[in-house]
């Protein structure tokens, strides 16, 4: 068989174990790149299960749930779904085959070659660099998202210790379920996770917490048996008990067997028997209640005839399998389709799966006829879930309205966990209407709310709102730590996705304190998450902010390589803060390397798309950069004019984050009309805001450009000081290491000189240094004594 194929815009070399799609290689896991080519090796004829599963896994005895969710994320790698079925069909009751048109490939495969070396780039004045903005829409797990953008921040730029997460508070009596052990033929698989939400809700209507199943879950796909599982459940979620099941199917029924586990106790062990595996559970859990001293009647009722199909749902929500929730909703018998919990389940699939729209839909339809007399918890749920859905679909006003009604029925319940859910909605909403104080009390209520549900996975998501409000508030050490702190709750569960949010914020808030070091490497244990990534934004997420890492530290190549491939993905035109914050961390670099028509041409067609509020801080670097390369191609005229455009649109804005950087602007346009008294007021007032607000790659932004001017200008004297704010910062920022080498050569200090060029250089990478800040200086200037470097 041919080594490399092509259907629609892909081609997958099998050889090579390489997904493309029109050109773009795709980070897929290694499960999945083996589900798609042994299905295209055998595309002839339809795949069993169990033998995809023995060609994937190499063995047969995986649960379906777990093959579902491969087969998921197969079909999006192949741009496909579940719905459409293009590419990867389902053979009911069978298996799997390949449908897509699949052709042998013939192109030139062969990567591109390494550009050649640019020739030396026209010097010019350095850029002025500053924290990209890009809001992160943070993929909370039915929480919404929150946006955060870096302008500035008051601190100056301490580096947090990543140090282990602090453990959830003891209540004396949260409860951790695990997975069931399936004693049965195939078609009871659905029970291994199903169980869990089986076991959970019966214990939860006789008042017990519960730790959320997706903690657990998420544990148990890193855990090899059920000892390991049982020892990191004690370790990441602390709970009181550990409750295992095991569900055997007899001659005579179903057995069910329940252990309750105390780390470092006894085992208890209760047992239920009936003809319906359910009846068993409810049995063997109401002995369990009673032993606990909780009312045990609900759990012991008999079931109803919708919990099974519920409990199907849940467990392929759970692993994320939506195409098989999809499939049970649908063959759920007619009579029960009309039931709360049944119409519930339905509006969360379609939110899991981002069709907010159709979800909303679907919950306004419940809410509608939801009789007030009806269950308050799944009231208080649907009303839960479309505050989720609001924010989601921008509609703040709206969430926080919801937010506050689901929390009002919830009052008097204990239900900590969709309480603290339903306060952290509130506070994403509240956020989001810029109201930051209310939403960092309605975060700290919701932190306390899922301590006490034992919800580490929750608590994890509020420090990453906070950070994100921290960014908002003009904090990012603040923000950084929170960062951190969600890595490290993140990393036992091995949420690719949330520890992605949490890396790349990381990076952003590095560079901001101007820790360039610090965020390469936040950057560099991102890029072990791209094979994991389930979405293609969060991948082009991890890509944009390592290029940036790269890009400050001189690795310009691999800066560009990466920021060329993300330019040309095919749905860039519709990500567009995406598109600004790739061009222009591509004429960022065009700039360093002498060619300002390049980076022109990148930015300058942007300013005119980015009107939308939400771009505000996107427009403004382009207009900065639009008027720096105008300014480096001696169009001074259009310069002017574009400062004149900008400062117009500030106006209305009014975002007081871009002061120092509007007071820039007018600074380089005064000094390039030879205006230097109004030139140095705005530098002034320039370095005043950016001292105001604190953050180190304002204040080296603005005393970069100032000092390099009036070194320009031969005023060495007044550069003295200006130049001493950037000592602290030269032993990590090139642009302020090259600022120093300047000051050295105008002082005609050679010792001082030499010292501070070696450093440059070390921090250059492929930057080239200024050739005439190679030449060593004269003899020492006559003048004022150079004040120690501590005291400037």
């Amino acid at each position: 068989m041919a080594r490399r194929l092509r259907f629609g815009t892909h081609v997958i070399d099998l050889a090579t174990r390489e997904l493309r799609d029109d050109g773009r290689l795709l980070q897929v896991s290694p499960r999945v790149f083996d589900c798609i080519a042994y299905l295209i090796e055998h595309r002839d004829r339809a795949v069993g299960r169990d033998e995809l599963m023995a060609s994937v896994w190499g063995r047969a005895d995986i649960a379906d749930t777990q093959l579902g969710q491969v087969v998921l994320r197969a079909r999006r790698a192949a741009g496909d779904s579940g719905d459409a079925q293009l590419a990867i069909r389902t053979v009911v009751g069978f298996g799997y085959r390949w449908v897509a048109e699949t052709v042998e490939d013939d192109t030139d495969a062969a990567l591109p070659a390494d550009p050649a070396p640019d020739p030396a780039p026209v010097p010019v004045a350095p850029a002025a660099r500053r924290v990209p903005l890009i809001v992160l829409a943070l993929l909370l797990v039915a929480a919404g998202a929150l946006g955060w953008t870096v302008h500035n921040g008051r601190q100056a730029d301490p580096t947090p210790v990543a140090a282990a997460p602090a453990p959830v508070v003891a209540t004396g009596r949260t409860i951790a379920i695990t997975p069931a052990r399936v004693d049965a033929t195939a078609e009871w698989d659905w029970l291994r996770l199903g169980a869990m939400e089986l076991i959970a809700g019966r214990l939860r209507g006789a008042g017990q917490i519960v730790i959320p199943s997706e903690n657990v879950i998420a544990l148990a796909q890193a855990a090899p048996d059920p000892r390991a599982l049982a020892d990191a459940v004690h370790a990441a979620l602390h709970p009181r008990w550990i409750v295992a099941s095991t569900f055997l199917k007899a001659d005579a029924g179903w057995i069910v067997r329940l252990q309750l586990r105390a780390h470092g106790h006894e085992t208890r062990e209760f047992q239920g028997q009936a003809d319906d595996a359910i009846r068993a559970a409810g049995l063997a859990t109401a002995q369990l209640l009673a032993t606990l001293g909780a009312p045990a009647d609900a759990a012991a009722a008999p079931p109803d005839a919708l919990e099974e199909w519920l409990s199907r749902i849940d467990a392929a929500v759970l692993v994320e399998d939506l195409d098989s929730a999809r499939q049970l909703l649908r063959n759920v018998p007619e009579a029960m389709r009309t039931r709360p919990a049944l119409r519930l389940r339905q509006a969360e699939v379609d939110f899991t799966a981002g069709q907010n729209e159709a979800a909303a839909a679907a919950l306004q339809d419940l809410l509608d006829g939801l009789p007030a007399e009806s269950d308050v918890l799944v009231h208080a749920r649907a009303v839960a879930l479309t505050a989720a859905v609001q924010v989601r679909l921008g509609r703040a006003a709206e969430a926080e309205h919801s937010a506050t009604k689901a929390l009002a029925l919830l009052e008097g319940h204990d239900a900590p966990a969709l309480i603290g859910k339903s306060f952290m909605r509130r506070g994403v909403a509240r956020a989001r209407l810029g109201r930051a104080d209310e939403a960092l009390a309605d975060l700290a209520q919701a932190r306390i709310a899922l301590q006490l549900a034992g919800d580490t996975l929750g608590i994890a998501l509020v420090e990453l709102n906070e950070g994100a409000l921290s960014g908002i508030r003009n904090q990012p050490a603040e923000a950084l730590a929170s960062f951190v702190r969600a890595e490290a709750h993140f990393r036992p569960f091995g949420a690719s996705s949330e520890l992605a949010i949490a890396l790349t914020n990381q990076v952003v808030a590095h560079r901001a304190l101007l820790q360039p070091d610090q965020a390469l490497a936040a950057s560099e244990r991102s890029l072990a998450l791209l094979g994991h990534l389930a979405n293609v934004e969060s991948t082009q997420l991890v890509e944009v902010r390592r290029a940036q890492a790269l890009a400050d530290v001189g690795q310009w190549r691999e800066a560009e390589a990466r920021l060329d491939s993300l330019a040309r993905a095919p749905d860039l035109e519709q990500q567009l803060e995406l598109a600004a914050t790739v061009a222009n961390e591509r004429a960022r670099i065009a700039l360093a390397r002498g060619q300002p028509e390049v980076a022109l041409g990148l930015v300058q067609p942007l300013i005119e798309r980015l009107t939308a509020r939400e771009f505000a801080g996107n427009r403004l670097e382009c207009w900065e950069t639009v008027i720096r390369a105008l300014h480096a191609l001696d169009r001074d005229a259009e310069a002017a004019t574009a400062a004149t455009a900008l400062a117009e649109w500030a106006r209305h804005a009014d975002d007081r984050s871009f002061t120092a950087r509007l007071r820039l602007v007018e600074a380089g346009q005064a000094e390039r009309a030879g205006r230097f008294d109004e030139a140095d007021d705005r530098y002034g007032a320039a370095l005043a805001a950016a001292g105001q607000e604190g953050v180190p790659a304002d204040i080296a932004q603005v005393a970069i450009a100032y000092a390099t001017a009036l070194l320009a200008r031969g005023d060495i004297t007044r550069a003295v000081p200006v130049a001493g704010r950037l000592d602290r910062y030269a032993s990590r920022s090139y642009d302020a290491a090259v600022v120093q080498v300047r000051l050295y050569r105008a002082l005609r200090q050679a010792e001082a000189w030499r010292r501070a060029l070696d450093n440059a250089r070390a921090l250059a990478g492929e930057r080239p240094i200024p050739a005439d800040l190679a030449i060593e200086p004269g003899a020492l200037v006559i003048g004022p004594a150079l004040p120690p470097a501590g005291q400037r």
